[in-house]
């Protein structure tokens, strides 16, 4: 049986670097760096680095940049026979802008990710299943059909087609400070205690303030590390397999906090979504010499 079941997008970045965004119809020159993207490939990736048995479920197109997709994936150790090719379609693509701070703005086409409907009706065994950016149809067709399986959503952008009553039946909901607010109209903490009356555990990303967690009973928070960040593509998903990944092998819910913020914090030292995720042994390292230094 697989630890987790990531289902969603399978993109290829293509990430500009700039100085400054252009005026219209201005030009500016940019260094750029073509990567393999998708928040539920980035997630898959970082859980199977950090020792988890991962699988993929998703949709590429049928084109060179679909195969490549493919491949990178199981040079990663994931599973990838539940990852379908759609003949007529192009793969996912996104143009992302990461700026000199490591902030980044994205354009999206959706392409062959736009059939992950059609392929969810029959689903591998998987302890954990993670929903990253699905529609709510999605949601609600994987709900149906989950069995046992724990259910974990990072709605992304997908957020503005819920409500929070959609969210009856997820077990861990990971949001950011914006997707919080946007469910419920309040703050993240008030909108946590709010999104429990449906989800089990909350979990709101707070970047570099850290992370948040409510239960419906008990509340954690966990600081953010100092670290320089080179690009923030990526950060959330990073997030998400550190704290899947504490949650699958039984620690607490701030031992979670600390493993997704420490995940997320090595990811944004480097270019590309994938490039900083760490390996079991590098996140080990690095929260032993947070230790250390924060004594």
């Amino acid at each position: 049986m697989l630890d987790v079941l990531s289902v969603g997008n399978i993109n290829i970045d293509l990430s500009f670097f700039i100085n400054k965004l252009p005026d219209l119809d201005g030009e500016e020159t940019a260094d750029l760096e073509i990567y393999h993207g998708g928040s539920a490939a980035n997630f898959a990736v970082g859980a199977s680095r950090l020792g988890l048995r991962v699988g993929m479920l998703g949709c590429v197109g049928d084109d060179e940049f679909g195969r490549e997709a493919i491949e990178g994936l199981r040079r990663e150790g994931v599973a990838t026979e539940f990852v379908r090719v759609i003949k007529g379609k192009k793969t996912g693509m996104v143009c992302v802008l990461v700026d000199r701070g490591g902030g980044r703005r994205m354009l999206a086409h959706r392409g062959a990710n736009a059939e992950l409907e059609a392929i969810v009706n029959s689903l591998p065994d998987a302890k954990v299943l993670q929903l990253c950016n699905v529609s709510r149809n999605v949601l609600m067709k994987i709900k149906g059909s989950s069995g046992k399986a724990c259910i974990s959503l990072d709605p992304g952008g997908s957020v503005v087609e819920l409500r929070p009553e959609d969210l009856e039946g997820v077990d861990v909901l990971l949001l950011n400070e914006l997707e919080c607010r946007l469910l419920t109209g309040s703050e993240y903490k008030e909108g946590a205690r709010k999104l429990t009356d449906y989800a089990k555990l909350v979990v709101v990303k707070l970047g570099e303030r850290g992370a948040y967690a409510f239960d419906g009973k008990k509340e954690e928070a966990h600081m953010a590390f100092k670290v320089k960040v080179v690009d923030t593509t990526g950060a959330g998903d990073a997030f998400d397999a550190g704290f899947m990944a504490a949650f699958i092998k039984g620690m607490s819910e701030n031992e979670c906090l600390r493993w997704g913020i420490a995940t997320a914090s090595l990811k944004i030292q480097r270019r590309g979504a994938r490039e900083g995720l760490p390996t079991y042994e590098e996140l080990k390292k690095f929260l032993s010499e947070i230790e250390i230094s924060n004594p």
